[in-house]
């Protein structure tokens, strides 16, 4: 007997809400299989749990079986995981819904094009490069990271002010749309079943390079454009990493890293008090919300940090062995590029690099000139040449 699965996107979970094509596989279908949440969408439905849904259909031995799921079959979904258990039994179809964020925009009368889609249901991870870097984001909540909670660690964030739009049991009899600051909605108690619509009209654009020009500098060195766009370029940042930048300074590397890393989280070490301040106020000049400041020498303050996926050393205040050692440690496989100005700087970074074990290993020595005017001519002025050190841990922890 040839068998078919229907995978039916059940949209909000309401009979209404079900698409033309939705209602036809679930009247085409023998037998229907959803979890107690969706059980009204099909008068007929057979419940059970989630784990069960898949072994329930095929244990059922009909020709034609359909399982339904929440939202669309291809948002954010469990579909893909029930195709793989139902394939090997049977032809399997999937059938489009009405997703959350369809129609949470359309109650709010909000375009969705232009949006950026995340989901923290059941995930870990932080929003805050999202919402840094977009001037709509759309939040999938839940579990550890309910609505009250993400609002909450916005709020932390200088971001309490923001406009947030937050939706609850959508498509239910008790479904809420509520709309206010982040600061406030954080004070709210929610159930599990919500997303959220964050506004940030100034958020910065991540596509764009940091230049010199944007930053408070101060007294404090900085390391130039230049410098910066190797520097990070070796480090290969992915938008997911954790990433510390020990010896952070001004911040200019910070929130370079910080814009690669849009959906990660950035670290940035720094002991001096006035690098602090200055690495502050750059942070919130150019919108690096997914940066966190830790005041304090390396390599001590770095034993309280997530393992990092890649690490830039800009100071080391000559504990760049232990700093690069302290990273090791906590991921054998960490990515890491060194600075350096000084020969010695140089020589001890290298012999680092070798004696830890750490892979393809580069050094690349860069020594960049600007143009000035000077009457009707320009003059090209030198640079520091800057030695940049690359290499990735072995797999080895130390």
């Amino acid at each position: 007997m040839s068998r078919t699965f229907y995978i039916v996107g059940a949209g909000m979970g309401a009979p209404d809400g079900l698409t033309g094509e939705a209602r036809r596989a679930l009247d085409a279908s023998d037998a229907v299989f959803a979890t107690a949440r969706l059980a009204a969408v099909c008068g007929r439905a057979a419940v059970c749990p989630f784990d069960r849904l898949a072994a329930q259909a095929v244990a059922a031995g009909v020709q034609t079986a359909a399982v339904l799921v929440s939202g669309d079959v291809g948002f954010f979904s469990a579909a893909a995981r029930l195709r793989g258990q139902l394939a090997p039994h049977g032809a399997v179809r999937l059938v489009p819904g009405l997703s959350s964020l369809q129609y949470f925009c359309a109650k709010l009368g909000a375009p969705y094009d232009d949006v950026c889609v995340r989901s923290l249901h059941g995930r870990t991870g932080s929003i805050l490069g999202a919402v840094s870097y977009h001037k709509k984001t759309f939040v999938l909540t839940g579990g550890a990271q309910a609505a009250p909670i993400v609002c909450q660690t916005l709020a932390d964030a200088g971001l309490g002010g923001l406009t947030v739009h937050l939706g609850e049991n959508l498509g239910a009899a008790d479904e809420r749309i509520e709309t206010g600051t982040a600061a406030a909605l954080a004070g709210k108690p929610c159930g599990g079943l919500a997303v959220l619509l964050i506004e940030h009209p100034d958020a910065a654009n991540a596509r764009e390079p940091v230049r010199d020009a944007m930053l408070a500098r101060g007294d404090v060195p900085m390391t130039k454009e230049e410098v910066r766009w190797v520097s990070v370029s070796k480090l290969a940042v992915q938008p997911r990493d954790t990433v510390w930048d020990v010896g952070a300074g001004t911040g200019a590397v910070t929130l370079e890293l910080a814009r690669r890393a849009s959906d990660g989280l950035v670290y940035a070490v720094e002991r001096s008090a006035d690098a602090v301040k200055l690495l502050g106020e750059n942070r919130r000049r150019l919108g690096g919300d997914n940066v966190c400041i830790i005041e304090g020498a390396a390599p001590a303050a770095l034993e309280a940090l997530p393992a990092p996926d890649c690490v830039f050393v800009g100071g080391s205040g000559g504990a760049v062995r232990r700093i690069l050692q302290a990273a090791k440690r906590k991921n054998p496989a960490v990515r890491v590029v060194v600075n350096a100005i000084a020969l010695e700087t140089l020589h001890a970074a290298q012999d680092a690099l070798a004696e830890l074990g750490f892979a393809e290993v580069e050094v690349v020595q860069l020594a960049a000139a600007r143009g000035r005017a000077v009457g009707p001519y320009t003059m090209m002025t030198a640079n520091n040449p800057v030695f940049i050190l690359s290499g990735k841990g072995d797999g080895h922890a130390e």
